[in-house]
């Protein structure tokens, strides 16, 4: 805001606004955090996916979406908060340090700076390298079933259940609250850097790929795989994502550019069960990068900066780096194309992505193959 002519705050009316997120949009800090903690519990509450009482892993990278997704999750949590969080969390990060030409101090200094930074919130955490990813079992390329074939409760019938074990155990030690999110399972950590031979077998394997856009296309799914195979092992029944509404529109527009444009909808979705047994939930698609980036600011949510993958082109280096300057281009001129995009992949079906059979199934992203198209 202009300092000759401060303006109000839109929503209290009273304070000078710090931020304008978007055109007559003013906030100030404490109506901007109110705001931004809510827009966080009304898009769980709407989609009602997370269950009292499951374990939820967090998909952490160190970068502004997922590190504000984590200070939601503690907030949530907090007993101070009216309307807390009924889950039980776990964290995640996944060292990639080999594929982007990390040095070994480098990756050693990096995973001492993120494990420190895990053991503060006090939640069960997870260090893992990608180079595990190339050990996984060959069922991570097969959905995960359910432990019942029956349908499991509504949402409502968990929350009942919830507060009514929440109340026996209350009577029971005379206390109400619920248990901590470190009871539940056990901090697993492996700091120890991977061999050489298994970190050259990784870069053999990221060498063959030729293009920029296939190494990323690669990494993500690599980097799925290992967070799934490890929320399967620890027990969790979803994990959280840190997209941001300005990932999903790039991402929206990479995957009609590659060909991808039937399996949007579960790309780009609140909820991805393609998996199966573990769905992966993206709350944080609703915020843009802009409010993320402010929020951080405003209320020192720590960050860690990733390197990008190396290539050699300085211009254009993939599909996607190339839509994200066009996107991000027509943003500064037409602040409302972002949403648009986003709002515009919130209308498609899922259902052209579900296989009926393994054969028509991908091996390795699991969604259809689009082979009836062309009959």
């Amino acid at each position: 805001c202009p300092r000759s002519y401060p303006q109000p705050c839109v929503k209290c009316k009273q304070g000078s606004a710090s931020l304008i997120i978007r055109v007559g949009d003013t906030f100030c800090r404490d109506c901007f955090r109110e705001y931004f903690v809510h827009k966080f519990r009304a898009v769980l509450g709407k989609n009602r996916v997370i269950f009292p009482g499951e374990k939820v892993l967090l998909a952490l990278s160190g970068g502004a979406a997922s590190s504000a997704m984590l200070r939601q999750v503690q907030e949530g949590l907090s007993r101070e908060t009216a309307k807390r969080l009924r889950f039980i969390p776990g964290l995640i990060y996944v060292d990639e340090g080999a594929v982007r030409r990390q040095s070994l101090a480098q990756r050693e200094k990096n995973l001492a700076h993120m494990e420190t930074l895990l053991q503060a919130t006090g939640f069960p955490y997870h260090l893992v390298h990608l180079e595990e990813a190339l050990e996984l079992p060959a069922s991570i390329l097969q959905p995960g079933t359910r432990g019942s074939r029956e349908p499991g409760p509504s949402y409502k019938e968990a929350v009942e259940g919830f507060i009514q074990e929440q109340r026996q155990d209350g009577n029971r030690d005379g206390s109400t609250s619920p248990p901590g999110p470190g009871t539940q399972d056990v901090p697993l950590a492996s700091p120890h850097l991977p061999t050489a031979a298994q970190t050259q077998k990784l870069l053999q394997l990221f060498e063959a790929v030729e293009t920029t856009t296939a190494r990323e296309e690669l990494l993500q799914m690599l980097r799925t795989h290992l967070i799934v195979q490890t929320a399967r092992a620890r027990g969790y029944a979803k994990v959280m994502t840190g997209e941001s509404s300005t990932c999903v529109a790039i991402k929206l527009l990479t995957n009609m550019s590659l060909g991808r444009g039937a399996f949007v909808a579960v790309d780009t979705g609140f909820v991805d069960d393609r998996h199966g047994d573990v769905l992966v939930v993206r709350p944080m698609r609703d915020y843009t990068a802009k409010e993320i980036a402010f929020y951080n600011h405003f209320f020192g949510v720590p960050t860690v900066t990733v390197p990008p993958l190396f290539t050699k082109r300085r211009e254009k280096p993939s599909i996607r780096h190339l839509i994200e300057r066009f996107l991000l281009g027509l943003q500064e001129d037409f602040p409302s194309t972002i949403s648009t995009v986003y709002r515009t992949g919130e209308k498609l079906s899922p259902d052209p992505a579900k296989a009926s059979c393994e054969e028509e199934r991908c091996l390795l992203c699991l969604c259809a193959l689009d082979i009836a198209w062309g009959e």
